[in-house]
C-alpha cells in the first residue's frame, strides 16, 4: 500500500505543535502562540480540524490496498467491526484522559472531548466511505452536512448547540454548565473534515504521475480557504461553534501545507529533516494519549509549576518561561517516544 512521508510528517509537525501551543502555563503567554483571539481564528484552533483531516487522509489509502496489490480479504461485516472497535477505544481514551487526575466521580467527568470527537466523526465518515466509496457521495455529503448545520444555526441560533448537549449530556458532564466546545451537534461538520481529507487522499493518488497530485490539492486548498474568507462574511469562523467557514477554511489550509510537504518530500526527495516529525506522526495516539495525560499528573503533582519557577528565577519575562515549558513538554515527550520509533513499534486504536 502507499504511504506518504509528507503524510506522516504533517501529522507530527501538527501533533508536537499542539504539545507546544497548549502546555504553555502562567497568566502570560507567548503572543504567536496565543491560543484564542476574538477577531480572528488562530493558528492553535486549527489543529484539530487538521487532525481530522489528516485522519480522512489516510482513511482513503488504508481502504484502497488493493490497488497497491495488497490483498484485502476482510468482508465489510469485519470492516464494520474494526471500525466499531477502534471508535469504542478512541472515545474510552478521551473520557480516560478527561477523568485524569481521578479526583472526582466519574458522574461527574466531561463526556465531550478531542478524541471522542475524532471517534464519532471517524465512525459516521467511515461508515459513509465504506457503503458510499465514490468521492461524488463525499462530495455530496459535504455539502449536506454543511449547508444543513449552517441553516440549523441560522434557524434556530447558536444557542441549540447548547440545549442539545444539556439535554442529551446533562451539565454536569459538559466543559461548562450551558456549552461544550466539543459536543454533540457541532459534530456533524467535524464529518466534514474527515471527508474534506477522504478526498485529498484521492487528489494525491496519482502513481501514474511523476509530481502526485501536488498542483491539484494546492488549487483546491487555495478555493476552499478562499470560500471559506468569503462565507466568513456572513457565517463567522469559529472553532467552538465549528461553523461552516471554519471547516472550508481549515480543510483549504491543511490541503496547501500537505501539498508543499509533498513537493518538498516526495517530489524533491528532501527527506533528511524529516525523522523527528516522523517520529511522532507515526505514533500519533500514542504521544496525544501521553502528552495530555503527563500535563494533567505533572500540573497535579506541582511539576509545571517547579520548572516555570524555575525558568523564571533566570529573570526571565513570564511569555518566554510559559513558552520553555512547552518546549520542555515537546522534547520529554518526543524522547519517550524514539525508543518506540527505532524498534518500529507503532501503538494504534
Amino acid at each position: 500500500m502507499k504511504r506518504f512521508l509528507s503524510l506522516d510528517v504533517f501529522r507530527g509537525m501538527a501533533l508536537l505543535l499542539m504539545i507546544l501551543l497548549y502546555n504553555q502555563w502562567g497568566d502570560s503567554v507567548f503572543a504567536p502562540l496565543a491560543l484564542h483571539k476574538a477577531d480572528s481564528v488562530t493558528l492553535a484552533e486549527l489543529l484539530f480540524p487538521t487532525f481530522l483531516f489528516l485522519m480522512g487522509a489516510s482513511m482513503w489509502f488504508s481502504s484502497h490496498r488493493p490497488l497497491y496489490g495488497v490483498r484485502n480479504t476482510r468482508t465489510k461485516t469485519r470492516q464494520m467491526g474494526r471500525i466499531f472497535r477502534r471508535t469504542l477505544i478512541l472515545f474510552c481514551l478521551g473520557l480516560l484522559l478527561n477523568w485524569i487526575p481521578f479526583e472526582t466521580y466519574f458522574a461527574f467527568v466531561r463526556l465531550p472531548g478531542v478524541l471522542q470527537r475524532i471517534a464519532l466523526a471517524y465512525f459516521f465518515a467511515a461508515v459513509l466511505t465504506l457503503y458510499l466509496p465514490r468521492i461524488r457521495a463525499s462530495v455530496l455529503s459535504i455539502c449536506i452536512l454543511l449547508v444543513g448545520y449552517w441553516l440549523l444555526l441560522d434557524s434556530q441560533g447558536i444557542e441549540i448547540i447548547g440545549r442539545v448537549d444539556v439535554a442529551v449530556l446533562g451539565s454536569a458532564h459538559l466543559l461548562t454548565p450551558d456549552f461544550d466546545p466539543d459536543g454533540i451537534l457541532s459534530t456533524l461538520p467535524a464529518i466534514a473534515s474527515v471527508l474534506f481529507g477522504y478526498i485529498a487522499g484521492r487528489l494525491m493518488d496519482q502513481p501514474n504521475s511523476m509530481s502526485g497530485g501536488i498542483g491539484s490539492l494546492m488549487v483546491t486548498g487555495v478555493l476552499l480557504a478562499a470560500a471559506g474568507l468569503l462565507l466568513d462574511l456572513v457565517s463567522p469562523m469559529s472553532r467552538a461553534w465549528w461553523t461552516p467557514s471554519f471547516v472550508l477554511f481549515a480543510a483549504g489550509c491543511s490541503m496547501m501545507v500537505w501539498s508543499i510537504l509533498s513537493f518538498i518530500i516526495e517530489y524533491m526527495q528532501a527527506q533528511n529533516w524529516c525523522e523527528f516529525f516522523n517520529l511522532a506522526g507515526t505514533n500519533s495516539l500514542f504521544v496525544y494519549c501521553l502528552s495530555t495525560a503527563m500535563a494533567k499528573f505533572f500540573a497535579y503533582w506541582g511539576v509545571t509549576q517547579a520548572v516555570y519557577g524555575f525558568y523564571q528565577s533566570y529573570h526571565l519575562p513570564d511569555a518566554m518561561a510559559s513558552l520553555l515549558w512547552s518546549v520542555t513538554m515537546v522534547i520529554f515527550c518526543w524522547l519517550l517516544v524514539w525508543p518506540l520509533y527505532r524498534a518500529k513499534l507503532y501503538i494504534s486504536a
